[in-house]
């Protein structure tokens, strides 16, 4: 078995070793085929977590190698989920635990989900992005007429975007990125806020007739460039949520009193637990779509240019391995 091992700050190798011994009964050995990558792998690139040596890559694509539950058949393609349930307890792979950035792994039935045909492999890669969507819909409950703004033109918020017009709900996208805000366009969102051209204080009195945002989500790739004072959007008794897969972000300097004022409610959400089969529904239903949201894919051989890559550049759509 061939794994991609964080060994050091900005340190990875390829580490040849034996298969482990598993109970095939309760665990599937499966050929990795995509392994998608995010922020939360490259912050224990750089250490950050203190949990090396570790592998990355939370969640993967791959086909059935070994099984002996009758519910899966060898080459049959399957997801295989972020999140690692084992007594009583919730593991982040990749964080936690091993991720999947290897030829070959083992991961538990509990993980594993059958792939639909329809849905192509790159797709799949999204669905931890969209189960932590669907998480934040429920939790600040956004529903019909509500206005929803989104700081960052990123994967995550595109996305988000999609279900607020789902639930018939209207999103705002703010960013300072023209070709980020021309994808959110392209996925149906028509109102896009650009800073640099826009007031948007003004433009979101416009845009709401002077009510001003229900909620206000904001991705925490997106923090680096956020106003001090972008609480002051949200109406009297509106939610908020800061959402993203790294739990290490840098401190930002954001203006609280707005909490205090207008009775704010906020969340911090870093996980998709427990909506991962609805992601996949949502998915391949069509509900949402992820078309122009994959920024690059990269051979496994590639995979130490990749981190160099991507830890040094803003990260707005998603990478891949291509194991």
């Amino acid at each position: 078995m061939q794994s991609w091992v964080i060994n050091g700050t900005k340190k990875i190798s390829l580490h040849l070793e034996d298969a482990n011994e598993c109970n095939l009964k309760e665990n599937a050995r499966i050929k990795i085929s995509k392994v998608p990558l995010c922020k939360s792998d490259i912050a224990c690139y750089e250490n950050k977590y203190d949990n090396l040596p570790i592998i990355p890559g939370r969640s993967a694509i791959g086909l059935i190698s070994e099984c002996d539950d009758l519910s899966f058949r060898k080459g049959q393609r399957v997801y295989v989920s972020p999140y690692t349930k084992e007594n009583n307890r919730i593991f982040v792979n990749a964080k936690d635990i091993d991720g999947y950035l290897s030829d070959y792994q083992t991961a538990p039935l509990s993980s594993i989900s059958i792939v639909p045909e329809s849905i192509p492999d790159d797709s799949f890669c999204f669905v931890e992005d969209i189960a932590l969507c669907i998480k934040t819909i429920k939790l600040l409950e956004i529903k019909t007429t509500n206005y929803v703004l989104l700081y960052g033109a990123t994967c995550l918020n595109i996305l988000l975007a999609q279900m607020c017009l789902y639930h018939q709900a209207i999103p705002i996208i703010i960013d300072t990125d023209k070709e980020s805000l021309d994808i959110a366009e392209y996925h149906g969102i028509y109102y896009t806020i650009n800073p640099k051209i826009d007031n948007v204080n003004e433009r979101l009195i416009e845009i709401t007739a002077g009510a001003m945002a229900d909620k206000l989500i904001v991705d925490i790739d997106a923090l680096e460039d956020i106003q001090s004072d972008i609480l002051k959007y949200i109406s009297q008794n509106g939610k908020a949520a800061f959402i993203g897969f790294n739990t290490t972000i840098d401190k930002t300097n954001i203006d609280i009193s707005s909490i205090i004022n207008k009775r704010l409610t906020i969340y911090g959400i870093n996980d998709g637990i427990g909506e991962i089969e609805p992601a996949i529904n949502m998915l391949a239903t069509g509900i949402v779509k992820v078309d122009n949201l994959l920024d690059k894919v990269y051979d496994i051989s590639q995979v130490k240019d990749a981190f160099l890559d991507l830890s040094s550049k803003k990260i707005r759509f998603k990478s891949i391995v291509h194991c």
